[in-house]
């Protein structure tokens, strides 16, 4: 790519952004997933088929250089997810360029540079021109994240709302925080609770590197989830395993009489926890209330942790705004070199079908 810097191809350019094959020592995350200890992370998990991948950086300030992942993907197990949904298996071409990838969907893009906007932009467009893809799909922006990349990189091809995340401040302590939720919701989540751990559902935290024995129990319960909204599997154990190496990573563990029913995957940075995947055993909802369990334990650790933002991610939207999250909705961008009227109405009716399973209608 370039100049060799601290064991990196480095290629500078004129317009301010940098191309690097590897993640640059210091890094100014605005999330999570562009946070330096995800972004190498995940570049170790092979959940998605890569074909190749590199890092579009610009300078941020003294914390360090802002940065955005490209990948392209043979096969991404959660994109493939929304191309069954809309019945658009295989109109992305093979493999798909993506900025980010579609596993962080649990984050929100906001803001994005110029110089950062332009780098990506132009990197993936030498892609598609030299290889066999075709388009460059940039999902899980916030409207601010859209604007952004339209002002920079013009209008593209399609604009879909993918997803709508969920999140809450924390306040001074839970009990403040219980008293957001309507009187009903409240009392049904503290009856929840306490017939729960009558019934002996215990949860617990437990660290990264101590978690990696509950991972076969936790699988199948992170497999039965996408099963039941008729989606690929979207984790394997492998991914699983190395999702727990990430700095900051623990398990959520849910147990009654010594076996896993409910299990969640998280991760802190600061002073925010954001989970981003689980399940839990179905059958047990009823009598142990297995995913309020979760949510709440949760909420009440994150209190004593000192934290001050849950991000809670997508789906479960009802739930989730009964329980007084607030939603923000994610969208994709689709570009590609020249106009592809071919595409339009697949895009069009991609985010009319997704639109319409947020609203729930």
């Amino acid at each position: 790519m370039g100049a060799t810097q601290t064991g990196q191809s480095v290629l500078t350019t004129a317009s301010g952004w940098s191309l690097s094959d590897e993640v640059p020592e210091r890094v100014a995350a605005s999330c999570l997933y562009d946070s330096a200890g995800w972004l190498r992370g995940w570049e170790a998990i092979g959940i998605e088929k890569r074909a190749r991948h590199a890092y579009v950086h610009t300078p941020a300030g003294a914390e360090g250089d802002a940065v955005m992942p490209l990948y392209a993907v043979h096969r991404s197990p959660f994109w493939d997810g929304y191309e069954r949904q809309v019945g658009l298996v295989g109109a992305f071409g093979d493999p798909v360029v993506f900025a980010g990838s579609p596993y962080s969907m649990y984050g929100k893009r906001g803001p994005v540079p110029a110089a950062l906007v332009r780098g990506v932009h132009e990197t993936a467009m030498e892609w598609i021109a030299n290889g066999p893809a075709e388009l460059l799909v940039v999902p899980n922006l916030t409207a601010e994240g859209v604007d952004s990349w339209v002002a920079e990189a013009g209008e593209p091809v399609g604009r879909i709302l993918l997803e709508r995340t969920y999140g809450c401040e924390l306040g001074a302590d839970l009990t403040e925080h219980m008293f957001r939720l309507p009187n009903k919701i409240r009392r049904d989540v503290e009856r929840r609770l306490r017939r729960g751990a009558e019934r002996g559902l215990t949860v617990r935290m437990i660290e990264g590197p101590d978690a990696h024995p509950l991972v076969p129990a936790a699988f199948p319960l992170t497999v039965d989830t996408s099963d039941k909204n008729d989606w690929p599997a979207l984790f394997d154990e492998d991914a699983l395993h190395g999702m727990l190496r990430v700095p900051g990573a623990f398990m959520v563990a849910a147990e009654v009489d010594g076996q896993l029913v409910g299990a969640f995957f998280a991760f802190r940075r600061g002073d925010e926890v954001t989970f981003m995947c689980g399940g839990v055993a179905y059958a047990t909802l009823h009598d142990l209330s297995t995913y309020v369990a979760l949510m709440y334990r949760s909420t009440e650790w994150a209190y004593q942790q000192g934290m001050k933002r849950i991000e809670w991610g997508r789906d479960n939207y009802r739930f989730k705004e009964r329980h007084a999250l607030t939603g923000t909705d994610l969208y994709a961008l689709v570009y590609a070199p020249r106009p592809r009227p071919d595409l339009t109405a697949g895009l069009a009716r991609m985010h009319e079908v997704l639109s319409a399973y947020i609203r729930g209608e």
